[in-house]
């Protein structure tokens, strides 16, 4: 039975969540970092007749992070659903695909995505700097990321610099750029969320005009350097569908940890 919860109830999800942070780090993160408390939160639980917890989601303002060790509830979170109307559903591919299945044609769009991360230091180089960003970067970064399908079919722009506003007020991430001579901004990465542990590395966009140069490269190889020299693992997600990429990334030294799928809600 679908149980909802408060805030007392955080440390048995991030304990029964455990080594599996890495496949549902959103859920674990924000969870974290906001909470059960306010608009736009919610965390709901099931648990076996021992009272042991057996699945987890959690509500994050449009997002819905769905997350189970073994056999998912699914028509709870299909009631879930049905009530929040999210925007975005998330989890492993094991437990959205079920859901996707089920749920009426042509109302969600389904992405999937590699979960990977890097071991070793990243080779990329550029004439151009990358130099970490503030709130006074951020309209110009939202402007860049909006022009690419994966952020504008979720976000607003003003919800886009509204959310990145608070990530760098509240510590949770970072955010890089790259410029050219005359200050013009050609390329973005991030650090979506962290822990002492872990820092989720998205948000690369060059500006299409810039494309080919190696800016993509130098910018991504100096994020997960970053990360790998402060002590943390880093993760990122890479689209399943196109093999010469995956395989680039196989090349290049990532590890594979897992596929990750989203429901995007089509408004």
């Amino acid at each position: 039975m679908l149980k909802k919860c408060d805030d007392s109830y955080i440390p048995r999800v991030t304990e029964y969540i455990g080594r599996d942070k890495v496949i549902c780090f959103y859920l674990y993160m924000d969870l974290l970092e906001c909470g059960t408390q306010g608009d736009g939160l919610g965390l709901w639980v099931c648990e076996d007749g021992d009272g042991r917890l057996s699945a987890v989601m959690y509500r994050y303002y449009d997002a819905l992070h769905l997350y189970s060790r073994g056999a998912f509830p699914k028509e709870d979170a299909l009631a879930l659903i049905a009530r929040l109307d999210p925007k975005v559903v998330t989890g492993t591919q094991e437990i959205i695909d079920p859901l996707r299945d089920t749920l009426p044609a042509g109302r969600y769009t389904y992405e999937l995505s590699h979960i990977i991360t890097a071991d070793k230091l990243m080779d990329g180089k550029s004439e151009l700097a990358v130099q970490p960003a503030g709130e006074a970067d951020v309209p110009e970064i939202a402007a860049l990321m909006m022009k690419e399908h994966i952020y504008n079919t979720v976000y607003t722009y003003d919800g886009l610099c509204e959310s990145l506003v608070r990530r760098i007020r509240e510590g949770f991430g970072r955010l890089f750029v790259m410029r050219t001579a005359d200050g013009r901004l050609v390329a973005t990465n991030a650090l979506s969320a962290e822990t002492d542990e872990l820092a989720v590395i998205n948000g690369l966009v060059t500006d299409p005009a810039m494309r080919g140069h190696g800016l993509g490269r130098a910018i991504t190889a100096s994020t997960w350097n970053l990360v790998k020299l402060e002590g943390k693992r880093g993760l990122a997600f890479l689209g399943a569908d196109n093999e010469n990429t995956l395989s680039l990334h196989r090349r290049m030294g990532y590890t594979f940890l897992g596929l990750y799928a989203r429901l995007i809600r089509e408004d």
